[in-house]
């Protein structure tokens, strides 16, 4: 290709992306640096001095802040593996070409994440209330016998963050595991099907090697979400 055909195909390239490219750079970028500005600041209302790195050296001797750091972190070493793993394996189930109603079952499964958030913590918060849902079964069912405070003891309060979190983003992500299955040439599972592969042999020596790149993508995402 002659230069000039290669400095036209440059132009063609950026004049596709130099709006997008705008729009991150004006609504994300620039806040940012005008947020990090100002958290170098202290004062009321319009009245803000410079203060230097006094506002980081207060919140890093915060202990509130060093609990928050600390279930945040917890969070996404539970969560973020659990998700991700069950959306992978969501999608292969549903990729199935054989699979009746699958369109129904995999809006299913994305609705909750068009779901208000203040309506699905209501949710969870009234289904693992003292007399909610999930108690009512567990009794039933003989596993408990006294009323268990899930959403007022620490432990079964982060249990329930994170069950919360899977039930709203899993369908989030499943969709990013259906759009990359959708491009692997079916020929490689009817090769792995007719060697005498399994399912779960299919699973993690095939799929999951193929779709690495969605994975890393996917887990940088839900790391930024939690």
């Amino acid at each position: 290709m002659s230069k000039k055909g290669k400095s036209r195909l440059r132009l063609t390239g950026w004049s596709m992306v130099i709006v997008a490219s705008a729009f991150v750079l004006f609504f994300s970028y620039v806040p940012m640096i005008q947020a990090f500005f100002l958290s170098l600041k202290t004062g009321k209302g319009a009245n803000l001095e410079f203060s230097g790195l006094a506002n980081y050296v207060r919140m890093f001797q915060d202990k509130v802040f060093w609990t928050t750091l600390g279930n945040t972190l917890l969070y996404a070493l539970i969560q973020i593996p659990v998700m991700i793993f069950l959306a992978l394996l969501i999608a292969v189930l549903l990729n199935d070409p054989k699979l009746r109603l699958r369109g129904i079952y995999r809006t299913c499964i994305f609705l909750p994440c068009v779901t208000s958030l203040v309506s699905y913590s209501i949710l969870f918060k009234n289904l693992f209330a003292v007399d909610g849902l999930v108690y009512q079964l567990l009794l039933k069912l003989g596993l408990i016998d006294t009323a268990i405070p899930f959403v007022l003891t620490d432990g079964w309060a982060k249990a329930v963050v994170v069950i919360a979190l899977l039930w709203r983003h899993t369908g989030y992500f499943m969709i990013f595991f259906l759009s990359a299955l959708q491009n692997i040439d079916q020929s490689v599972f009817e090769a792995a099907k007719l060697d005498g592969s399994n399912f779960f042999q299919t699973f993690f020596r095939i799929t999951m090697p193929m779709l690495r790149p969605i994975v890393f993508l996917t887990s940088v995402m839900a790391l930024n979400n939690t």
